[in-house]
């Protein structure tokens, strides 16, 4: 089974890699790069853009069929899974925002918190229905990007001097899961 116990010298599932580009915002390298690019090129209202661009794109995935939602994406985990694991993120932001406007901090969360969760969530995220899967994910979405949009330019503003880029641009979590299934689907959503 992919997401039990490991040994230490056996590699991750691809859990984590899902998780490289969006989730995690410490990166090496280009990465880095590539946030830090984000944060300078960002402006108050670009991220609404682009997530909404995003979203677009997310609701274009209920065209998905049921054989392309079972697509295997690697390491035990289906498009299907995929797409719950993008819906309990989108939900899990909102509750950062919430708890940020409330006391004033963020919820700090680690990589290794999000190696855990996606360990501890794989096997639920399968297990839901793939259309169940689908509509999850584009409504947390949907919440997400209305909650991003309702945001004081304060406190935004602030956002884009953190590494907590991802909290804004959704895209950098969305972007690598849906290449990952264009791949897995052999077609562009």
């Amino acid at each position: 089974m992919p997401w039990g116990p490991r040994s230490s010298n056996q590699s991750r599932p691809c859990a984590p890699r899902l998780c490289a580009h969006g989730v995690r915002l410490k990166f090496k390298g280009s990465e880095s790069r590539r946030v830090a690019s984000f944060r300078h090129n960002s402006c108050v209202g670009d991220h609404s853009e682009r997530n909404r661009e995003g979203l677009a794109k997310l609701r274009r995935l209920a065209s998905l069929t049921d054989a392309e939602l079972a697509e295997d994406t690697g390491n035990g985990w289906t498009v299907a899974t995929v797409l719950g694991h993008m819906a309990f993120f989108d939900r899990l932001l909102v509750l950062r925002w919430d708890t940020y406007e409330k006391d004033g901090v963020f919820a700090e969360l680690t990589p290794n918190h999000f190696d855990l969760i996606n360990y501890a969530g794989a096997d639920d995220w399968s297990a839901l229905p793939p259309r169940i899967a689908v509509a999850r994910c584009i409504e947390a979405a949907e919440h997400a990007v209305a909650r991003i949009d309702a945001l004081p330019e304060k406190i935004v503003s602030v956002v884009l001097e953190t590494p907590r880029v991802a909290l804004l641009e959704r895209m950098l979590h969305w972007n690598p899961h849906l290449d990952q299934i264009q791949t897995a689907i052999g077609r562009e959503i």
